[in-house]
Protein backbone atom coordinates (compact mmCIF):
# COMPACT_ATOMS: atom_id res chain seq x y z
CA UNK A 1 0.00 0.00 0.00
CA UNK A 2 3.15 2.21 0.88
CA UNK A 3 4.13 1.56 -2.94
CA UNK A 4 0.95 2.49 -4.01
CA UNK A 5 0.64 5.39 -2.22
CA UNK A 6 3.72 6.86 -3.41
CA UNK A 7 2.92 5.89 -7.37
CA UNK A 8 -0.08 8.23 -6.82
CA UNK A 9 1.67 10.87 -4.96
CA UNK A 10 5.08 11.13 -7.52
CA UNK A 11 2.70 10.85 -10.78
CA UNK A 12 1.97 14.49 -12.21
CA UNK A 13 -0.97 13.25 -14.25
CA UNK A 14 -3.95 10.35 -14.50
CA UNK A 15 -2.39 8.98 -16.54
CA UNK A 16 0.78 8.40 -15.13
CA UNK A 17 0.14 7.40 -12.47
CA UNK A 18 -2.30 4.63 -14.35
CA UNK A 19 1.18 3.66 -15.77
CA UNK A 20 2.83 3.51 -12.86
CA UNK A 21 0.54 1.41 -11.10
CA UNK A 22 0.28 -0.94 -14.38
CA UNK A 23 4.33 -1.10 -13.95
CA UNK A 24 3.61 -1.89 -10.07
CA UNK A 25 1.41 -4.88 -10.34
CA UNK A 26 3.56 -5.96 -13.20
CA UNK A 27 6.50 -6.94 -10.64
CA UNK A 28 3.97 -8.58 -8.07
CA UNK A 29 3.58 -12.46 -7.01
CA UNK A 30 0.14 -13.71 -7.28
CA UNK A 31 0.54 -13.62 -3.63
CA UNK A 32 1.17 -10.67 -3.09
CA UNK A 33 -1.43 -9.19 -5.14
CA UNK A 34 -3.77 -11.61 -3.65
CA UNK A 35 -3.18 -9.82 -0.53
CA UNK A 36 -3.57 -6.61 -1.22
CA UNK A 37 -6.33 -7.14 -2.86
CA UNK A 38 -7.96 -8.90 0.63
CA UNK A 39 -6.68 -5.91 2.42
CA UNK A 40 -8.61 -3.22 0.34
CA UNK A 41 -11.70 -5.02 0.31
CA UNK A 42 -11.62 -5.37 4.18
CA UNK A 43 -11.00 -1.71 4.16
CA UNK A 44 -13.83 -0.82 1.37
CA UNK A 45 -16.09 -2.61 3.80
CA UNK A 46 -15.25 -0.66 6.43
CA UNK A 47 -15.56 2.75 4.33
CA UNK A 48 -17.92 5.06 6.63
CA UNK A 49 -17.01 3.71 9.78
CA UNK A 50 -13.91 6.12 10.46
CA UNK A 51 -15.50 7.41 13.86
CA UNK A 52 -14.83 3.68 15.08
CA UNK A 53 -11.23 3.41 14.41
CA UNK A 54 -11.08 6.74 16.79
CA UNK A 55 -12.00 3.95 19.24
CA UNK A 56 -9.10 1.25 18.72
CA UNK A 57 -5.63 1.22 19.43
CA UNK A 58 -3.29 0.48 17.70
CA UNK A 59 -2.03 -2.99 17.67
CA UNK A 60 -6.44 -4.03 17.26
CA UNK A 61 -5.50 -1.77 14.07
CA UNK A 62 -3.26 -4.03 13.10
CA UNK A 63 -4.50 -6.96 14.00
CA UNK A 64 -8.24 -6.68 13.19
CA UNK A 65 -8.19 -4.74 10.11
CA UNK A 66 -5.41 -4.96 7.85
CA UNK A 67 -1.55 -5.62 8.44
CA UNK A 68 -0.93 -2.26 6.16
CA UNK A 69 -2.86 0.05 7.93
CA UNK A 70 -0.44 3.27 9.58
CA UNK A 71 -2.36 3.87 13.00
CA UNK A 72 0.40 5.79 15.03
CA UNK A 73 -1.24 9.22 13.72
CA UNK A 74 -4.97 8.06 14.32
CA UNK A 75 -6.24 9.67 17.97
CA UNK A 76 -9.33 10.53 19.46
CA UNK A 77 -10.47 13.70 18.78
CA UNK A 78 -10.14 15.99 21.84
CA UNK A 79 -11.76 19.51 20.14
CA UNK A 80 -14.77 20.68 21.29
CA UNK A 81 -17.62 18.28 20.94
CA UNK A 82 -19.89 20.44 17.98
CA UNK A 83 -16.88 21.23 16.26
CA UNK A 84 -15.51 17.88 16.22
CA UNK A 85 -18.96 16.59 14.73
CA UNK A 86 -18.30 19.12 12.25
CA UNK A 87 -14.81 19.14 11.59
CA UNK A 88 -15.09 15.32 11.41
CA UNK A 89 -18.06 15.63 8.92
CA UNK A 90 -19.67 12.43 10.63
CA UNK A 91 -22.31 11.47 7.67
CA UNK A 92 -24.25 9.38 10.14
CA UNK A 93 -25.26 11.96 12.60
CA UNK A 94 -25.97 14.38 9.39
CA UNK A 95 -28.29 11.38 7.98
CA UNK A 96 -30.18 11.76 11.78
CA UNK A 97 -30.43 15.12 11.63
CA UNK A 98 -31.81 15.39 7.85
CA UNK A 99 -33.77 12.70 8.27
CA UNK A 100 -36.30 14.79 10.96
CA UNK A 101 -39.28 16.18 10.53
CA UNK A 102 -39.42 19.75 11.51
CA UNK A 103 -42.91 19.64 14.24
CA UNK A 104 -44.17 22.36 16.52
CA UNK A 105 -43.73 22.27 20.47
CA UNK A 106 -45.08 24.61 23.27
CA UNK A 107 -43.33 23.52 25.98
CA UNK A 108 -39.88 20.95 25.79
CA UNK A 109 -41.64 18.14 27.56
CA UNK A 110 -44.56 18.08 24.45
CA UNK A 111 -41.77 15.54 22.62
CA UNK A 112 -39.83 13.24 24.83
CA UNK A 113 -37.62 10.16 24.05
CA UNK A 114 -37.59 8.31 20.83
CA UNK A 115 -40.15 11.34 19.35
CA UNK A 116 -36.54 12.96 19.32
CA UNK A 117 -35.51 10.27 16.49
CA UNK A 118 -38.21 11.45 14.27
CA UNK A 119 -38.75 15.00 14.85
CA UNK A 120 -37.26 18.16 15.11
CA UNK A 121 -38.64 20.68 17.91
CA UNK A 122 -37.30 23.57 19.62
CA UNK A 123 -39.02 24.28 22.75
CA UNK A 124 -41.89 27.58 22.70
CA UNK A 125 -41.81 26.96 18.38
CA UNK A 126 -44.94 26.32 17.37
CA UNK A 127 -44.86 28.10 13.84
CA UNK A 128 -44.07 25.46 11.77
CA UNK A 129 -42.30 27.81 9.39
CA UNK A 130 -40.01 28.42 12.22
CA UNK A 131 -39.43 25.28 13.41
CA UNK A 132 -38.56 24.85 9.91
CA UNK A 133 -35.89 27.19 9.53
CA UNK A 134 -34.34 26.33 13.07
CA UNK A 135 -34.06 22.65 11.45
CA UNK A 136 -32.03 24.43 8.58
CA UNK A 137 -29.93 26.36 10.57
CA UNK A 138 -28.84 22.98 12.43
CA UNK A 139 -28.11 21.29 9.39
CA UNK A 140 -26.42 24.35 8.22
CA UNK A 141 -24.12 24.31 10.70
CA UNK A 142 -22.85 20.93 10.88
CA UNK A 143 -23.21 19.84 7.52
CA UNK A 144 -21.91 22.96 6.19
CA UNK A 145 -19.93 23.49 8.67
CA UNK A 146 -20.70 26.77 9.55
CA UNK A 147 -20.69 26.21 13.16
CA UNK A 148 -21.68 27.47 16.42
CA UNK A 149 -21.15 31.30 15.15
CA UNK A 150 -23.38 30.07 12.16
CA UNK A 151 -26.27 29.07 14.15
CA UNK A 152 -25.97 31.72 16.73
CA UNK A 153 -26.04 34.57 13.69
CA UNK A 154 -29.22 32.43 12.41
CA UNK A 155 -31.13 32.41 15.49
CA UNK A 156 -30.85 36.35 16.27
CA UNK A 157 -32.26 36.31 12.38
CA UNK A 158 -34.94 33.91 12.84
CA UNK A 159 -36.21 35.63 16.16
CA UNK A 160 -36.51 39.20 14.46
CA UNK A 161 -38.25 37.56 11.65
CA UNK A 162 -41.27 35.89 13.96
CA UNK A 163 -40.97 37.61 16.58
CA UNK A 164 -40.46 35.24 18.94
CA UNK A 165 -40.89 35.42 22.94
CA UNK A 166 -38.34 33.15 24.67
CA UNK A 167 -37.70 32.00 27.87
CA UNK A 168 -33.80 32.52 29.39
CA UNK A 169 -31.53 34.85 28.05
CA UNK A 170 -29.74 34.58 24.54
CA UNK A 171 -26.55 32.94 25.12
CA UNK A 172 -28.16 30.34 27.22
CA UNK A 173 -30.94 29.44 24.97
CA UNK A 174 -28.53 29.34 22.01
CA UNK A 175 -26.55 26.77 23.40
CA UNK A 176 -29.12 25.12 24.40
CA UNK A 177 -30.70 24.54 21.46
CA UNK A 178 -27.18 23.92 19.75
CA UNK A 179 -26.00 21.70 22.00
CA UNK A 180 -28.89 19.32 22.20
CA UNK A 181 -29.17 18.87 18.54
CA UNK A 182 -25.46 18.69 18.04
CA UNK A 183 -24.94 16.25 20.71
CA UNK A 184 -27.62 13.90 20.68
CA UNK A 185 -27.57 13.59 17.18
CA UNK A 186 -23.56 12.99 17.17
CA UNK A 187 -24.20 10.11 19.91
CA UNK A 188 -27.02 8.80 17.52
CA UNK A 189 -24.95 8.74 14.47
CA UNK A 190 -22.14 6.74 17.13
CA UNK A 191 -25.12 4.15 18.19
CA UNK A 192 -25.92 3.29 14.28
CA UNK A 193 -22.00 2.98 14.04
CA UNK A 194 -20.89 1.01 17.23
CA UNK A 195 -24.28 -1.51 16.30
CA UNK A 196 -23.01 -2.06 12.84
CA UNK A 197 -22.46 -5.80 12.73
CA UNK A 198 -18.99 -5.92 11.56
CA UNK A 199 -18.15 -3.34 14.06
CA UNK A 200 -20.32 -5.61 16.92
CA UNK A 201 -18.23 -8.94 16.01
CA UNK A 202 -15.15 -7.06 16.72
CA UNK A 203 -16.09 -4.38 19.63
CA UNK A 204 -18.73 -5.92 21.45
CA UNK A 205 -17.69 -3.95 24.49
CA UNK A 206 -18.78 -0.60 25.41
CA UNK A 207 -17.08 1.67 27.73
CA UNK A 208 -18.54 4.66 28.95
CA UNK A 209 -16.43 7.71 29.39
CA UNK A 210 -17.58 10.80 31.11
CA UNK A 211 -16.34 14.33 29.79
CA UNK A 212 -15.37 12.85 25.82
CA UNK A 213 -16.30 15.97 24.45
CA UNK A 214 -14.97 18.59 27.13
CA UNK A 215 -14.43 18.50 30.88
CA UNK A 216 -17.39 20.07 32.61
CA UNK A 217 -16.68 22.86 34.83
CA UNK A 218 -18.72 20.90 37.22
CA UNK A 219 -19.02 17.19 37.16
CA UNK A 220 -21.74 14.99 37.89
CA UNK A 221 -20.68 13.02 40.51
CA UNK A 222 -22.91 9.88 38.98
CA UNK A 223 -20.96 10.84 35.79
CA UNK A 224 -17.60 10.73 37.17
CA UNK A 225 -18.94 7.16 38.82
CA UNK A 226 -19.84 5.96 35.78
CA UNK A 227 -16.25 6.55 34.08
CA UNK A 228 -14.86 3.36 33.09
CA UNK A 229 -17.37 0.82 33.73
CA UNK A 230 -18.01 -1.86 30.63
CA UNK A 231 -20.79 -3.70 29.72
CA UNK A 232 -21.62 -5.45 27.01
CA UNK A 233 -23.34 -3.48 23.80
CA UNK A 234 -26.71 -5.08 24.44
CA UNK A 235 -26.70 -4.91 28.15
CA UNK A 236 -30.27 -3.28 29.21
CA UNK A 237 -27.96 -0.90 31.01
CA UNK A 238 -27.45 0.95 27.82
CA UNK A 239 -31.10 1.22 27.43
CA UNK A 240 -31.18 4.38 29.94
CA UNK A 241 -27.42 5.12 30.59
CA UNK A 242 -26.13 5.78 27.03
CA UNK A 243 -25.47 9.69 26.77
CA UNK A 244 -26.37 12.20 26.79
CA UNK A 245 -27.59 11.21 30.44
CA UNK A 246 -28.59 15.36 31.26
CA UNK A 247 -28.60 18.95 29.72
CA UNK A 248 -24.96 19.66 28.53
CA UNK A 249 -23.81 16.60 29.26
CA UNK A 250 -20.60 15.93 27.42
CA UNK A 251 -19.87 12.05 28.35
CA UNK A 252 -19.51 9.72 25.75
CA UNK A 253 -19.18 5.72 25.03
CA UNK A 254 -16.14 3.83 23.39
CA UNK A 255 -16.71 0.45 21.81
CA UNK A 256 -13.63 -2.12 22.32
CA UNK A 257 -12.63 -5.64 21.68
CA UNK A 258 -12.57 -7.95 24.92
CA UNK A 259 -9.46 -8.15 25.03
CA UNK A 260 -9.16 -4.42 25.42
CA UNK A 261 -11.94 -4.45 27.66
CA UNK A 262 -10.26 -7.19 29.46
CA UNK A 263 -7.35 -4.55 29.99
CA UNK A 264 -9.00 -2.00 31.79
CA UNK A 265 -8.96 -1.09 34.79
CA UNK A 266 -13.24 -1.34 35.88
CA UNK A 267 -12.97 -4.95 33.70
CA UNK A 268 -15.05 -7.50 35.89
CA UNK A 269 -16.97 -4.54 37.68
CA UNK A 270 -21.15 -4.80 36.82
CA UNK A 271 -23.06 -1.49 36.36
CA UNK A 272 -24.76 -0.82 39.76
CA UNK A 273 -28.22 -0.72 40.48
CA UNK A 274 -29.56 2.48 39.55
CA UNK A 275 -30.91 4.32 42.45
CA UNK A 276 -34.15 6.12 42.13
CA UNK A 277 -34.58 9.56 43.54
CA UNK A 278 -38.83 11.64 42.81
CA UNK A 279 -38.81 13.73 40.29
CA UNK A 280 -41.69 16.51 39.83
CA UNK A 281 -42.78 17.19 36.49
CA UNK A 282 -43.66 20.38 36.29
CA UNK A 283 -45.45 20.64 33.32
CA UNK A 284 -48.00 18.28 34.75
CA UNK A 285 -47.43 18.40 38.29
CA UNK A 286 -46.76 14.72 38.81
CA UNK A 287 -44.03 12.85 40.53
CA UNK A 288 -41.97 10.18 38.52
CA UNK A 289 -39.49 8.35 39.20
CA UNK A 290 -35.68 8.61 37.51
CA UNK A 291 -32.18 7.33 38.13
CA UNK A 292 -29.92 9.04 40.14
CA UNK A 293 -27.55 11.17 37.57
CA UNK A 294 -30.17 11.30 34.65
CA UNK A 295 -32.02 13.94 34.04
CA UNK A 296 -35.62 13.96 33.48
CA UNK A 297 -36.31 12.98 29.95
CA UNK A 298 -32.54 11.71 29.34
CA UNK A 299 -33.26 8.21 30.14
CA UNK A 300 -33.07 6.89 27.13
CA UNK A 301 -30.78 6.17 23.58
CA UNK A 302 -31.15 9.11 21.19
CA UNK A 303 -31.21 7.41 17.75
CA UNK A 304 -32.22 4.17 19.14
CA UNK A 305 -35.95 3.99 17.39
CA UNK A 306 -33.85 5.40 13.90
CA UNK A 307 -31.77 2.84 13.76
CA UNK A 308 -33.61 -0.34 14.14
CA UNK A 309 -35.57 1.61 11.33
CA UNK A 310 -38.51 1.93 13.38
CA UNK A 311 -38.93 5.61 11.85
CA UNK A 312 -41.20 6.97 8.99
CA UNK A 313 -37.80 8.26 6.88
CA UNK A 314 -36.71 4.72 6.58
CA UNK A 315 -40.20 3.28 4.64
CA UNK A 316 -39.95 6.03 3.18
CA UNK A 317 -36.83 6.26 1.37
CA UNK A 318 -37.61 2.04 0.60
CA UNK A 319 -40.80 3.28 -0.87
CA UNK A 320 -39.01 6.16 -3.29
CA UNK A 321 -40.84 9.19 -1.57
CA UNK A 322 -44.60 9.51 -0.01
CA UNK A 323 -47.55 9.18 -1.70
CA UNK A 324 -49.69 12.58 -2.32
CA UNK A 325 -52.37 11.88 -0.12
CA UNK A 326 -54.64 8.90 1.73
CA UNK A 327 -53.92 7.18 5.19
CA UNK A 328 -51.05 4.64 3.81
CA UNK A 329 -48.04 7.44 3.55
CA UNK A 330 -45.93 4.85 1.87
CA UNK A 331 -46.45 1.74 -0.48
CA UNK A 332 -43.84 -0.49 -1.08
CA UNK A 333 -45.60 -3.84 -1.56
CA UNK A 334 -49.41 -4.67 -3.51
CA UNK A 335 -51.31 -6.66 -1.58
CA UNK A 336 -52.78 -9.35 -3.51
CA UNK A 337 -56.35 -9.42 -3.96
CA UNK A 338 -58.72 -9.77 -0.92
CA UNK A 339 -60.78 -12.38 -2.53
CA UNK A 340 -57.14 -14.54 -2.57
CA UNK A 341 -56.49 -14.08 0.98
CA UNK A 342 -60.09 -15.41 1.56
CA UNK A 343 -59.64 -18.33 -0.56
CA UNK A 344 -56.84 -19.55 1.27
CA UNK A 345 -58.57 -18.32 4.53
CA UNK A 346 -58.31 -20.24 7.76
CA UNK A 347 -60.92 -20.78 10.22
CA UNK A 348 -60.60 -19.88 13.47
CA UNK A 349 -60.04 -22.58 16.64
CA UNK A 350 -60.99 -20.05 19.38
CA UNK A 351 -65.27 -19.41 19.74
CA UNK A 352 -66.52 -16.06 20.80
CA UNK A 353 -67.52 -15.53 24.03
CA UNK A 354 -71.34 -14.31 25.13
CA UNK A 355 -72.89 -11.18 24.93
CA UNK A 356 -73.26 -10.39 28.77
CA UNK A 357 -70.00 -10.79 30.56
CA UNK A 358 -67.65 -8.43 32.06
CA UNK A 359 -65.50 -5.87 30.51
CA UNK A 360 -62.76 -7.11 32.48
CA UNK A 361 -63.43 -10.87 31.49
CA UNK A 362 -63.41 -10.21 27.78
CA UNK A 363 -59.92 -8.11 28.06
CA UNK A 364 -58.70 -11.45 30.02
CA UNK A 365 -59.88 -13.65 27.53
CA UNK A 366 -57.16 -11.73 24.96
CA UNK A 367 -54.83 -11.65 27.46
CA UNK A 368 -54.29 -15.13 28.45
CA UNK A 369 -53.75 -16.81 25.58
CA UNK A 370 -50.02 -14.72 25.96
CA UNK A 371 -49.77 -15.33 30.11
CA UNK A 372 -50.88 -11.95 30.59
CA UNK A 373 -53.28 -10.05 32.76
CA UNK A 374 -55.27 -6.89 33.40
CA UNK A 375 -52.05 -4.60 34.71
CA UNK A 376 -49.84 -7.38 34.22
CA UNK A 377 -47.77 -6.87 30.69
CA UNK A 378 -45.93 -9.55 28.43
CA UNK A 379 -43.05 -9.18 26.22
CA UNK A 380 -44.27 -11.90 22.57
CA UNK A 381 -42.14 -12.54 19.81
CA UNK A 382 -43.94 -12.13 16.51
CA UNK A 383 -43.59 -14.94 13.55
CA UNK A 384 -41.05 -11.71 11.97
CA UNK A 385 -38.58 -12.17 15.30
CA UNK A 386 -40.43 -8.53 16.58
CA UNK A 387 -41.07 -8.30 19.94
CA UNK A 388 -44.10 -6.64 21.31
CA UNK A 389 -46.02 -5.79 24.52
CA UNK A 390 -49.14 -7.82 24.96
CA UNK A 391 -51.09 -5.28 27.81
CA UNK A 392 -54.86 -4.59 28.38
CA UNK A 393 -54.33 -1.03 26.83
CA UNK A 394 -55.26 -2.29 23.77
CA UNK A 395 -58.97 -2.10 24.93
CA UNK A 396 -58.33 1.19 26.52
CA UNK A 397 -59.10 4.88 26.10
CA UNK A 398 -55.64 6.51 25.19
CA UNK A 399 -57.08 9.92 27.15
CA UNK A 400 -59.10 8.67 29.95
CA UNK A 401 -57.92 4.76 30.60
CA UNK A 402 -61.90 3.46 30.46
CA UNK A 403 -62.74 0.24 29.10
CA UNK A 404 -63.27 0.16 25.12
CA UNK A 405 -63.48 -2.93 24.25
CA UNK A 406 -67.18 -2.68 23.99
CA UNK A 407 -66.72 -0.49 20.87
CA UNK A 408 -67.87 -1.75 17.49
CA UNK A 409 -69.37 -4.80 18.98
CA UNK A 410 -65.75 -6.38 19.24
CA UNK A 411 -66.09 -7.42 23.21
CA UNK A 412 -67.31 -11.17 22.22
CA UNK A 413 -64.59 -11.68 19.55
CA UNK A 414 -61.64 -11.05 21.70
CA UNK A 415 -60.03 -14.51 21.94
CA UNK A 416 -60.55 -14.32 17.95
CA UNK A 417 -58.38 -10.95 18.08
CA UNK A 418 -55.51 -12.97 20.27
CA UNK A 419 -55.54 -15.73 17.59
CA UNK A 420 -55.39 -13.07 14.50
CA UNK A 421 -52.02 -12.11 16.92
CA UNK A 422 -50.91 -15.31 17.50
CA UNK A 423 -51.70 -16.74 13.98
CA UNK A 424 -52.23 -13.99 11.34
CA UNK A 425 -52.60 -14.09 7.63
CA UNK A 426 -50.51 -11.33 7.12
CA UNK A 427 -48.35 -8.33 8.94
CA UNK A 428 -47.64 -5.25 7.76
CA UNK A 429 -45.62 -1.84 8.20
CA UNK A 430 -46.34 0.99 6.99
CA UNK A 431 -46.21 5.04 8.13
CA UNK A 432 -49.86 5.77 8.84
CA UNK A 433 -50.83 9.73 8.14
CA UNK A 434 -52.42 11.38 11.25
CA UNK A 435 -53.74 14.69 12.30
CA UNK A 436 -52.45 16.41 15.29
CA UNK A 437 -55.19 17.69 17.06
CA UNK A 438 -53.84 20.34 18.64
CA UNK A 439 -51.93 21.88 16.10
CA UNK A 440 -53.87 20.49 12.88
CA UNK A 441 -50.39 19.59 11.47
CA UNK A 442 -50.13 16.17 9.95
CA UNK A 443 -47.87 13.57 11.87
CA UNK A 444 -46.32 10.37 10.14
CA UNK A 445 -46.92 7.15 12.78
CA UNK A 446 -44.89 4.08 11.44
CA UNK A 447 -47.70 1.20 12.48
CA UNK A 448 -47.75 -2.32 12.51
CA UNK A 449 -50.91 -4.35 11.38
CA UNK A 450 -51.86 -7.93 11.83
CA UNK A 451 -54.16 -9.44 9.76
CA UNK A 452 -56.48 -12.24 9.61
CA UNK A 453 -60.18 -13.02 8.17
CA UNK A 454 -62.02 -16.67 8.18
CA UNK A 455 -63.62 -15.75 4.95
CA UNK A 456 -66.33 -14.12 6.91
CA UNK A 457 -64.99 -11.44 9.14
CA UNK A 458 -61.80 -9.53 9.13
CA UNK A 459 -60.07 -9.25 12.25
CA UNK A 460 -56.64 -6.57 13.33
CA UNK A 461 -54.57 -5.68 15.95
CA UNK A 462 -52.40 -2.70 15.55
CA UNK A 463 -49.16 -1.23 17.11
CA UNK A 464 -47.59 1.93 16.42
CA UNK A 465 -44.10 3.08 17.44
CA UNK A 466 -44.15 4.72 20.62
CA UNK A 467 -41.49 6.69 22.56
CA UNK A 468 -39.60 4.07 23.62
CA UNK A 469 -40.82 1.21 21.12
CA UNK A 470 -43.80 -0.30 19.73
CA UNK A 471 -46.98 0.55 21.87
CA UNK A 472 -50.31 -1.29 21.68
CA UNK A 473 -53.16 0.87 19.81
CA UNK A 474 -56.35 -1.12 19.57
CA UNK A 475 -58.05 -4.57 18.01
CA UNK A 476 -60.87 -4.48 16.04
CA UNK A 477 -63.23 -6.70 13.52
CA UNK A 478 -63.84 -4.22 10.48
CA UNK A 479 -67.40 -3.53 10.82
CA UNK A 480 -69.55 -0.78 8.16
CA UNK A 481 -71.96 1.32 9.82
CA UNK A 482 -74.42 -1.27 10.57
CA UNK A 483 -72.31 -3.64 12.33
CA UNK A 484 -71.68 -5.83 9.58
CA UNK A 485 -68.23 -7.51 8.61
CA UNK A 486 -66.80 -5.56 5.92
CA UNK A 487 -63.65 -7.04 4.03
CA UNK A 488 -63.41 -4.16 1.95
CA UNK A 489 -61.93 -1.88 5.08
CA UNK A 490 -59.84 -4.56 5.75
CA UNK A 491 -58.58 -4.43 2.46
CA UNK A 492 -57.98 -0.64 2.83
CA UNK A 493 -55.15 -1.56 5.91
CA UNK A 494 -53.55 -3.83 3.67
CA UNK A 495 -51.07 -1.56 2.49
CA UNK A 496 -47.02 -0.20 3.11
CA UNK A 497 -44.58 -3.42 3.47
CA UNK A 498 -45.84 -6.73 3.87
CA UNK A 499 -43.05 -8.18 6.05
CA UNK A 500 -44.65 -11.67 6.74
CA UNK A 501 -47.72 -13.76 5.21
CA UNK A 502 -48.88 -16.97 5.87
CA UNK A 503 -47.19 -20.18 4.16
CA UNK A 504 -49.53 -21.30 1.37
CA UNK A 505 -50.05 -25.05 1.44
Amino acid sequence: MSAIREVIERAESFDAAARGLLDLAASWTPEAFGKLIGSATELAAWEGREAVFLDLDEEELTSFYAPWFVAPDLQPPSAEFADKGILFNFQPQIDFLKQKRPAASKVWTDKMFGDHDREFVVAGVTDLAMAEEFHQAILDAVDGGGGYKSFAADFDRLVEKYGWSYNGGREWRIRTIFDTNVRTSYMAGRLAMMRDPDVVRLQPWWQYIHGESRTPLQPRPMHVAWDGLLARHDDPWWDIHFPPNDWLCSCGVRAMSERRAMQQPRWGQIPPADIMRSVLDRTNQRTVQMPQGIGLGWDYQPGNLWERGMVPSKLEEEAGGLTPDGRHAVQIDTPEPIADLVAAAKPFTATPLPLNVRDEDYVTAFLKPFGAAIGHAVPWTDPTGVTLPISDELFRETATGAWKVGKRDRASLTPLLAEALLDPDEIWVGVARKVNRQTGAEVLTVDRRYIRTDGKSGLMVVFEVGRRWWQEITAYNTTDKKGNPDLALLNRRRGGKLVWSRPRK
